[in-house]
């Protein structure tokens, strides 16, 4: 490697201003299998493509099955889905104070396997943790 006008080095450093996000989802599948093939994947490559059409995540977790109103949802109750992560972006969701409004919108309306998103099955909340 080169050195040209400073240092360079091979690495992933993460800096300042990480928001981290939980998503909780009723009724649709987003576990990660990693097999392509499996529908419940491509469920959760589409949450990931609609992530990504604001902000990338740098850090998450693989979605779980959970009782909504067990791990804090904020009024889905039942069955569903959960998946954390953070991204780089310092309130990059964030409009009018609520910190999430972006999130909803991205995802308001969108229909993934057959079941359309809106906010009696899928919510999002900010925490200081992932």
């Amino acid at each position: 490697m080169a050195k040209i006008h400073g240092a360079a080095r091979a690495g992933e450093n993460l800096s300042s201003n990480i928001n981290f996000y939980t998503l909780y989802v009723k009724g649709l599948d987003i576990t990660a299998t990693g097999n392509i093939n499996d529908q419940s994947q491509q469920n959760f490559d589409d949450v990931c493509n609609l992530i990504n059409l604001v902000a990338q995540p740098v850090i998450m977790n693989n979605p779980i099955s959970v009782t909504l109103d067990q791990v804090g949802a904020p009024t889905l109750v039942g069955p569903g889905m959960i998946f954390k992560f953070a991204v780089e972006h310092g309130d990059v969701f964030a409009r009018d104070g609520d910190t999430v409004a972006i999130l909803k919108e991205v995802f308001a309306g969108v229909t993934i396997d057959n079941l359309a998103l809106t906010t009696s099955n899928i919510e999002f909340a900010m925490s200081d943790l992932l």
